[in-house]
This record gives structure tokens, sequence and C-alpha cells, in this order.
């Protein structure tokens, strides 16, 4: 097909709608929800889950599988979204764990600063992204925002893969 048969304006409709996509894409990825603390679980060991929920929901099922299997493995898990005005200290957790679903390559900007803020040492933390493509960019840039001195595993699954990450997480 020659572009040159396409008319301009037709062109400047399709770029328009583009970037609409993009740009609607993004602000999605990037919007900080109200936290919504919840409880799974009453065990001796504690677990912090901080996701950010995707834009169609697909890993709220994936990080409420999480929070089942760790709580059946016997931890009290705190769920919530990533946000400033969250007050937790990290040191009082046996294990982190943050996690969120790939854009672009990149994972939702709320996340990312909330890890980046958190200042703590010597904890195990489980990182985890949710996408459709195999190659995994965005934990690159997920992973450097864990403070040095922790021990920090990671995973990237596909959307309906709960069960694989509750295994790595218990593994």
């Amino acid at each position: 097909m020659n572009l040159w048969l396409i008319p301009p304006l037709t062109l400047a409709a399709l770029a328009a709608a583009l970037y609409l996509i993009f740009y609607w894409t993004v602000r999605r990825r990037d919007l900080v929800r109200r936290p919504v603390e919840r409880q799974v679980g009453y065990g001796f060991k504690r677990a912090l889950l901080i996701y950010q929920p995707s834009n169609r929901g697909r890993n709220n099922a994936i990080a409420w599988a999480l929070a089942r299997a760790l709580a059946r493995a016997g931890h009290t898990v705190t769920v919530n979204y990533p946000s400033p005005v969250l007050q937790y200290d990290p040191m009082e957790y046996d294990l982190l764990i943050f996690g969120g679903s790939a854009y672009m390559g990149e994972v939702g900007r709320p996340l990312k600063n909330y890890l980046s803020s958190l200042r703590f040492s010597g904890k195990k933390v489980l990182l985890f992204v949710v996408g459709e493509l195999e190659r995994a960019p965005e934990m690159a840039g997920l992973r450097l925002c864990v403070p040095a001195g922790n021990q920090v595993r990671s995973i990237k699954i596909r959307p309906g893969q709960e069960k694989q990450l509750s295994q790595f997480a218990l593994g």
C-alpha cells in the first residue's frame, strides 16, 4: 500500500487517534488510586503486598490469589495500592511484595514512586510484573527502585498465571 495515496487528512486523524490511545493508556497506568487496606490471614509471619491495579483490573485476581496463598502458608498479609499517604514501616514485615502491570515497557509511576520513597535493608523482597510480552524491560526499572542490601527476587507473568506467582513466592 502506497502511503501517498492516503489523503493527508486521514493520516492526521490516524496520528491523532494513536496519540490519544497512548495518552489515555499512560494516564490510566499512572493513576494514583485511593488506598484501601485489607488483611488476609492470621499467621505469625507478616507480609506487605503493594500492587498497582491494572487498567482493566486483571491483576486484582493475581494479587488476591497471592495473598491467599501466603495466608495459607502462615502469613498475615496486608494488601494495598501504592500512594504517597501510606505509612507502612517496611522493617515490620518479613516479606515485602510489590507488583503491577506492564504498559509500554514500564509499570505504573505510583508504584515506582512509592517503592523509591521507602528506606529498608535486609528484607526479602518479591517483585512481580504482569504483562503479555516475554521480555521484561519494566522489571529492570522496578528493581532499581529497591534499596541496596535486600534479597530481591522477581518474576514476570501473564494474566491468568496466579498459580505460578504463588509457587514462586512460596519457593
